[in-house]
């Protein structure tokens, strides 16, 4: 369903006209998975917590995938070099995770692995994607999303795995305009 409704998106952009929109694609694993890594995170944050911004401090310790989000350039050196969600996964995500890259071969979608592309809820698991563009400048992402299997449990109903999307519509309308569409 990941691909699915990525290859619905890919087919959106081709109808709309759009030039210069690409996929960028990340695993967020399981829980146990982004434990691990938070855990690490944190300890390389904290070794470094002088470099941090205010910003950065604020997330620490309460979200601290969103200080690999920041588009603080003095930061970004620190960011890169912090531990990467990717070498934490286990064997099944993994596995996940290059299904999905194999279908969207399969389907003629390019990607490209963004290990720094995360989301601040922490009901999202495995897949996550943004549809992002060079051309709107720090507005490129014009859409994003990815799996949230636990969000239904979490709100108090059955389990039941979820995939979705949204979009920045004033986003699309402008890329339309600079496409000529």
């Amino acid at each position: 369903i990941d691909v699915e409704i990525i290859v619905m998106g890919q087919r959106l952009w081709d109808e709309l006209g759009l030039r210069g929109v690409h996929l960028e694609i990340n695993s967020l694993g399981q829980a146990a998975e982004r434990a691990a890594h938070r855990e690490a995170l944190v300890k390389y944050f904290m070794a470094n917590a002088a470099a941090l911004d205010e910003d950065s401090q604020r997330r620490l310790l309460t979200n601290p995938l969103r200080i690999l989000d920041s588009k603080n350039s003095a930061m970004q050196e620190l960011i890169e070099k912090a531990p990467r969600l990717l070498d934490f996964l286990g064997a099944e995500s993994m596995q996940h995770f290059t299904a999905v890259q194999t279908l969207l071969k399969a389907h003629n979608i390019p990607c490209k692995i963004n290990p720094r592309l995360v989301r601040g809820l922490d009901y999202y698991n495995l897949t996550v994607f943004e549809w992002v563009t060079t051309e709107l400048g720090a507005q490129g992402t014009i859409a994003g999303g990815g799996r949230y299997d636990p969000l239904v449990e979490r709100m108090g109903g059955k389990a039941a795995p979820a995939c979705g999307w949204a979009m920045g519509i004033e986003r699309v309308l402008e890329l339309m305009a600079i496409s000529g569409s």
